[in-house]
């Protein structure tokens, strides 16, 4: 009788296993697929086109992986001389993702930086508010200069995967 009461605690065992297993490799427990989103900048997109009008132009890339946002912002065609706003030296612009339907002007979510003419890119972690906003089409990027503080150049971002 021993043998088969161990035989028994080990079919109970293996049944177990076998279902721990099953459960582990569930589809549900899968992060998401990356989302990547891209904007097209111009002085156009502005709510107030800028009084300057320079031919600025830029282009962002969003990846959002769960709540990381790595973004990448480039900008081109900026005049000589184009500073931050508060400063006459400084390429470093501030950008930001604000929250906005095309054409409405609206607050800050996720800061940003710009480098005039340049290249810039970074990761950020985001309130799951900001990526309700982004996945409605309520989301722009926007770049400040001192020429105008405001923004210069603007973009809404789009899902593009």
């Amino acid at each position: 009788m021993p043998a088969l009461s161990h035989l028994t605690l080990a079919a109970a065992a293996a049944l177990s296993l076998g279902s721990l297993a099953a459960c582990s490799s569930d589809s549900n427990n899968t992060a998401p697929k990356p989302e990547t989103y891209t904007a097209s900048l111009s002085g156009s997109n502005e709510t107030t086109p800028p009084a300057l009008v320079i031919g600025a132009t830029g282009t962002s890339t969003i990846v959002v992986n769960g709540h990381d946002l790595q973004w990448t912002l480039t900008t081109a065609n900026f005049a000589a001389g184009t500073t931050a706003p508060g400063s006459t030296t400084s390429t470093t612009l501030p950008a930001h993702i604000h929250l906005g339907a095309p054409g409405v002007a609206g607050g800050i979510m996720v800061p940003l930086t710009a480098t005039v003419n340049g290249t810039t890119s970074g990761t950020v972690t985001v309130v799951d508010s900001v990526l309700t906003h982004l996945r409605a089409g309520d989301a722009y990027v926007n770049v400040h200069t001192a020429a105008r503080a405001s923004g210069e150049i603007r973009g809404q971002l789009v899902r593009a995967q």
